[in-house]
Formats: C-alpha cells, sequence, structure tokens
C-alpha cells in the first residue's frame, strides 16, 4: 500500500488539525448563513484530500496507505462527512437527498469553483464514500446540463462525473 513519503508532506496528525480547524469554520459560518465565508476560503487540500499534488506539491496529498489509515480514525470520518456535507449546503445542495435545498439562502448557490466540486468528489470516491461521491456526481452533472463550465485552468474536470 503507498504512503505519502514526500518530505514536504504535513503528515496525517497536521492534516487531521487542520481538517478540525476547517471544520470549525464551516460550522460557525453555517450557523450564521455566512455560506459566501465557505465559497471565498480555501479548504479544499486539508479538508477533501486527494491523490494528486496540488498547488501544494505533495503537502497534502494521500494514497491508499494513508486513506486507509484516515478510515480507521472515526472522529477524522465524522468531521470529513460533516465537511461534505456542509459543503453541498453552501452549494444549495442537499448531500444526502441528492437534491437542492428548498427556499436557498442568497449566497447558497453554485459558485462557479468546478475545482472545488472536483477535489470534493473525487476525494469522496477515493476515500470510498460512494452515495456521497453519487450525489456529487448528480450535483455535476445537472450543472454541466445547465450549461455550467466544467474546466479549471484547460483542464476538462467533466471527465469524473460522466
Amino acid at each position: 500500500m503507498k504512503h505519502n513519503t514526500d518530505p514536504r508532506f504535513v503528515g496525517l496528525q497536521r492534516l487531521k488539525e487542520r481538517q478540525g480547524e476547517q471544520l470549525a469554520l464551516f460550522e460557525e459560518w453555517a450557523s450564521k448563513n455566512q455560506w459566501s465565508n465557505v465559497h471565498n476560503n480555501h479548504y479544499d487540500w486539508w479538508m477533501f484530500p486527494i491523490d494528486e499534488p496540488s498547488s501544494y506539491g505533495h503537502a497534502y496529498t494521500v494514497f491508499e496507505g494513508d486513506v486507509q489509515k484516515l478510515k480507521k480514525d472515526d472522529k477524522y470520518v465524522v468531521k470529513y462527512l460533516r465537511g461534505a456535507d456542509l459543503l453541498a449546503l453552501a452549494w444549495g445542495w442537499n448531500l444526502e437527498k441528492r437534491e437542492y435545498i428548498p427556499n436557498p439562502m442568497p449566497d447558497q448557490r453554485w459558485q462557479n469553483w468546478p475545482i472545488r466540486l472536483y477535489k470534493a468528489s473525487k476525494s469522496l470516491k477515493l476515500f470510498s464514500f460512494e452515495n456521497q461521491f453519487e450525489s456529487f456526481r448528480a450535483y455535476a452533472r445537472d450543472l454541466m446540463q445547465k450549461g455550467k463550465d466544467m474546466t479549471y485552468n484547460d483542464r476538462d474536470l467533466s471527465l469524473l462525473f460522466k
């Protein structure tokens, strides 16, 4: 099983700490209906880690072995899934029901950040949370049907959702 051995990797403990800090912010903003704060914040690297490098290089990259260790931490998993729920709500989407929420606040809507939807979705798939992945996939497909672009830096992210 492959693990991230890059010297710049922050390590699983720091990844968990950053995730917890970010979730606390998500919870605060959700409680105050400050959804624009979610959209204007950077969180995807530690909230929804994936097996690809980012602008941070491999600092927050996780591989199969790392994912297995993280999934054994029940607290981490609860926070991870809560983060996915709150991100969906920020987009006006009910993750569990796979549908738009009724009467969203003005900022609870798509904000044209396909890379964030891609990373969250890819992370859910990597962590084998299929129900949540399929929900984000349904959301992405609906956005694409409505003409929303799923490219980022000339990269077609829609392939994950096909």
